[in-house]
């Protein structure tokens, strides 16, 4: 029933009251049809027309206050309450006047006031419907149509049997009695047309509303029916059916407000369902001339054609709606770029692929993740990375063949599903799939290597549904990428917790990156021909608030697979030189190393923020010695040797780091504008035992000082050893047996400690390494 809770407290009570008195009249007006008490109300007629004026001056006027009183559709009920106003004011005007004068004039006042209620009716209606539905689609135009044509079609039957040629007389009479069918034929195809264009929405104001007023509407048919049959009775059921509509259209004025949110449409089936059954209506209309004697009316027969083109054209956008709903079902599961399955349909497909109960074939699930391609879309643009994300999904689908599913799951990242695959297929298949991606890719006459880190789960050891499963084989991936062995394969829960663990430290890095938690560490190097500590190596570490600190090897694989590398190296650039100008203003000339990322060396921005950092510290260029390892150099040898010799044009000295554990390569170690090789401890740290380490050692600084290049040898770890490098001319050393790495305030004591004479001025520099 209505509400009252949407007006001030001040005015619930005269709302309630009149609510009370308008059920009562209803209850009078019922009571009034039936036989035995109407014979009563015929001989006292006065309390049966005042009750007939009582409810519709009450409704008119309970919708007024609705307007006044609530803001929201205030426009729509001023409309309504006006035109059931001017209804009100006609029924009082034809019972006070027009039924006493003799004989009863024909058009009268009362005919224009009643007619009076229908545009404000449609104009309410639509006001409505405009306030529900701000763009309304061409399916919802057609359902409009449709209802609208069908709605009227039907009532034009019963409304324009009713005007017969007999109904003759002045223009005014004539056009007052086509006036009452056609403005009850427009009624009801608005009423029916609003409802389908609301989207044949059911909430609680459009149904009573609707429904009084198509119940209006079919009193008004029997009322003419019964007129023109002669039976139509005063104080009769018809005259309960207008209060009925009158009540239901209160009601739905005083409905609360309901939020946007809970207004839904109907079920799709309703919306397809209704316009047909109205189709068919139509045809049997149209199909029923046939059989009527007298035919059908014109008007009928145009309005019943009319909805049913509307319905062959409503097919005809369906059937396209049903097109575009399937194209756009396939693209919301194809990646855009390679054409391959994207996330949402290898998640289906891999649900299929996993049974559900009894026994289970093994499926295989792998995820491929490629290496460094952040820095291949920094240094060539997202243009050539998005080709070469299409190479690499071309290769990958010719490896996989018939052996599994590919999908691109996210930016370099691919998923491959593969059917009755154990741990060791799974593991032979995702050897073949990096063999073929470490095939050279060819884009615009460059030479592109791209490796991976595949990360292999199998249903059911390592999981038994999809979420399990690609949790294990992202952990196995990034196992993979951390021991740079390629492919992995999941290990149980162990893997849940590292990948846990894992997610955790990448978030807390972020946060540690933007709060300046890093700090350094400092490893000297001395000069073996002098003696004396000419630089140091500077090793990163992670001052964790909670942890501790965390050394390079937890952190470090994380930061290079989240694209932090780059801006993890500019910060530890700016330390080591703040630290640098700090010693040089101590009066220790120490020269300052940093290694560069892979994103460091194809930014094309790089020499100007190493420029920048040098000119903000006032450190000259000779002091920062920049270290680049032989993995970068072989990814973009082209690109690293512009970005490199415009350092080295700057002044700054270049070495080659971890020499001999990469793809070794003279030719790009003669073209290469670097100054010094730096040996890996692998070799350096048994040089003194082992006749393999030794010959190596000895060949690669003759190597370097014939390419005129000095050598630097880090893991030097006893006498012996560091004997062994000083017979052999080496350049630099550095190690445990010199020292370990220290804070920069410790280091600072021990080089005054051992280091109290003034220093050699032949010395060319050495090096402060940043890790």
């Amino acid at each position: 029933m209505a509400s009252s809770t949407m007006v001030p407290a001040r005015g619930r009570w005269w709302i309630r009251a009149a609510f009370v008195v308008g059920v009562l009249l209803l209850i009078a007006q019922f009571a009034g049809a039936v036989p035995t008490v109407r014979a009563w109300a015929d001989g006292h007629s006065w309390a049966r027309d005042a009750l007939q004026d009582a409810v519709y001056l009450l409704a008119a006027a309970l919708v007024l206050a609705r307007a006044v009183m609530v803001r929201q559709d205030r426009g729509a009920w001023l409309l309504m309450a006006a035109g059931l106003a001017f209804y009100a004011a006609g029924t009082v005007w034809w019972i006070a006047v027009v039924v006493k004068q003799d004989p009863i004039p024909y058009p009268s006042v009362s005919d224009l006031m009643w007619l009076a209620y229908y545009p404000f009716a449609y104009a309410a209606v639509v006001r409505l419907l405009r306030a529900r539905r701000s763009r309304i689609s061409l399916s919802s135009w057609l359902d409009g149509l449709i209802a609208a044509a069908c709605a009227a079609a039907f009532a034009s039957v019963v409304f324009l049997n009713g005007v017969t040629g007999d109904s003759i007389g002045s223009g005014m009479t004539m056009l007052v009695s086509a006036a009452y069918p056609v403005a009850d034929i427009v009624l009801a195809g608005v009423l029916l047309g609003s409802w389908a264009l609301s989207n044949w929405r059911l909430d609680r104001v459009w149904t009573l509303l609707l429904t009084g007023m198509g119940i209006n509407t079919v009193a008004n048919g029997i009322r003419m029916l019964e007129t023109t049959s002669g039976v139509y009775i005063p104080g009769g059921w018809t005259d309960v059916l207008w209060s009925v509509a009158l009540a239901l259209i209160v009601a739905a004025a005083w409905q609360s407000p309901r939020p946007s949110p809970e207004r839904r449409p109907a079920r799709a089936l309703v919306g397809m369902v209704l316009p047909a059954v109205m189709a068919y209506a139509s045809m049997l209309l149209l199909l029923s001339e046939s059989w009527r004697q007298h035919g059908l009316p014109l008007a009928s027969s145009v309005l019943a054609a009319t909805a049913i083109t509307g319905a062959i054209i409503r097919m005809l956008v369906t059937v396209r709606v049903v097109e575009n709903l399937a194209d756009a079902r396939r693209q919301a599961r194809t990646d855009d770029l390679t054409g391959l399955p994207n996330r949402r349909r290898f998640l289906e497909l891999l649900d299929r692929a996993l049974p559900e109960h009894g026994a289970p074939v093994p499926t295989a699930v792998a995820i491929i993740d490629l290496d460094r391609f952040k820095d291949i879309n920094d240094s060539f643009g997202h243009h050539l990375g998005d080709r070469l994300l299409q190479m690499v999904a071309a290769r990958l689908a010719e490896a996989v063949g018939t052996d599994g599913i590919l999908a691109r799951l996210g930016g370099d990242e691919f998923g491959v599903i593969m059917h009755d695959a154990d741990s060791a297929r799974g593991q032979k298949i995702a050897l073949g799939l990096l063999a073929a991606l470490r095939r050279p890719f060819e884009l615009d006459q460059i030479a592109l290597h791209v490796d991976a880190s595949i990360g292999v789960a199998v249903h059911p050891d390592h999981g038994t549904n999809h979420y399990v499963l690609l949790r294990q084989a992202d952990s196995a991936m990034y196992l993979a990428k951390n021991d740079h062995r390629g492919v992995a394969v999941a290990t149980g829960d162990a893997a849940d917790v590292a990948g846990r663990q894992r997610l955790t430290t990448l978030e807390e890095l972020r946060t540690g990156l933007d709060r300046r938690e890093l700090t350094l560490h400092y490893q000297p190097q001395m000069h073996l021909g002098t003696g004396v500590v000419t630089g140091v190596e500077a090793l990163v570490r992670w001052d964790h608030p909670r942890r501790g600190l965390i050394f390079p090897d937890v952190f470090l694989p994380l930061a290079e697979h989240a694209g932090l590398m780059g801006r993890l190296t500019l910060q530890v650039l700016d330390m080591a030189l703040e630290q640098c100008r700090d010693w040089r203003a101590d009066g220790l000339e120490l020269v300052v190393a940093v290694n560069l990322s892979a994103s460091n060396l194809q930014d094309a921005t790089m020499p100007g923020h190493v420029a920048d950092a040098l000119a903000r510290y006032d450190v000259p260029p000779a002091a920062l010695h920049l270290e680049i390892t032989e993995e970068i150099l072989m990814r973009d040898a082209a690109r690293a040797t512009v970005v490199l010799a415009e350092l080295r044009a700057m002044g700054v000295r270049l070495a080659v780091d971890d020499y001999g554990t990469g793809y070794s390569s003279l030719a790009y170690l003669h073209a290469l504008p670097v100054d010094d090789l730096k040996l890996d401890r692998a070799f350096v740290t048994h040089c003194d035992t082992d006749p393999r380490s030794a010959a190596i050692v000895k060949s690669t600084v003759e190597l370097a000082h014939n390419l005129g290049m000095r050598m630097i040898a880090e893991g030097v770890e006893s006498e012996a050893a560091l004997s062994r490098l000083r017979e052999w001319d080496c350049d630099l050393v550095q190690g445990y047996h010199l020292s370990r790495p220290q804070p920069a305030d410790r280091l600072a004591t021990w080089l005054r400690e051992r280091q109290p004479g003034p220093r050699d001025p032949r010395r060319t520099g050495d090096e402060v390494t940043v890790l």
